[in-house]
């Protein structure tokens, strides 16, 4: 008996029920993408200081002598306002050619000699106080001021959840301006990292100006997803 006829009706079988609307793929869920972002205020509650200590001369070894006596003066007017070693640090000391003083190179070579120094303050009132402290020991260079809030990770959470609330609320109104219904979450993405310490570059601490230290923002963003569905 020949099979040829079994095999092609088979086939026509397969291929109806293959067009068939059974087997046609279903429509894919609207979709709308919104961002969202949030932010809180907080005032800082502590302050990190890079200063530099530094000194110039033809000879490395005087220039480090005077840098460590500075360093060491430093950390004993710091110990003597309250500050507990764990909150300063001093850096490996660096050397390098001073270029500046001669750029012609006719003068003899110097050096310039530096190591810097970091302090944090858990009490902002002493801000004014260590900056003069140490200009009265010849630290005339305040590299950077970085503000910090001691509860940061938990407000930046707080901006979070309100980031999100920001992002379904568009969605919602995009929703209904489609005559459509919001559903659940497909996606959510986290815009950035957690906050970092605001930094500012400092004036020279010879000014002698008041610092104003404000507000810090924490911000935080979000980009989801959500289904949407004819009501």
């Amino acid at each position: 008996m020949n099979a040829y006829p079994k095999l092609m009706s088979a086939a026509l079988v397969s291929a109806l029920l293959l067009s068939s609307p059974l087997w046609a793929a279903e429509p894919a869920t609207p979709l709308v993408s919104v961002s969202g972002s949030a932010v809180l205020q907080a005032k800082p509650d502590a302050v990190k200081l890079t200063m530099q200590i530094q000194q110039k001369s033809e000879q490395v070894s005087s220039a480090k002598t005077r840098v460590d006596e500075q360093t060491d003066q430093l950390s004993k007017a710091l110990l003597k306002l309250g500050i507990k070693p764990e909150f300063f640090s001093n850096a490996p000391l660096r050397i390098q050619p001073d270029y500046q003083h001669d750029p012609e190179q006719k003068l003899p070579q110097r050096y310039l000699v530096a190591r810097e120094v970091n302090v944090t303050l858990q009490d902002l009132s002493l801000y004014s106080t260590v900056l003069q402290k140490a200009a009265d020991l010849g630290v005339t260079q305040l590299n950077q001021t970085e503000f910090l809030v001691s509860d940061a990770p938990k407000l930046y959470q707080q901006a979070l959840l309100d980031a999100y609330a920001n992002a379904r609320s568009k969605a919602e109104l995009l929703a209904k301006a489609s005559q459509m219904s919001l559903g659940n979450p497909q996606r959510i993405q986290e815009q950035g990292n957690a906050p970092a310490p605001v930094m500012r570059m400092a004036k020279a601490m010879a000014d002698g100006a008041e610092m104003a230290f404000g507000q810090t923002d924490i911000r935080a963003e979000v980009m989801v997803e959500f289904e949407m569905s004819k009501p």
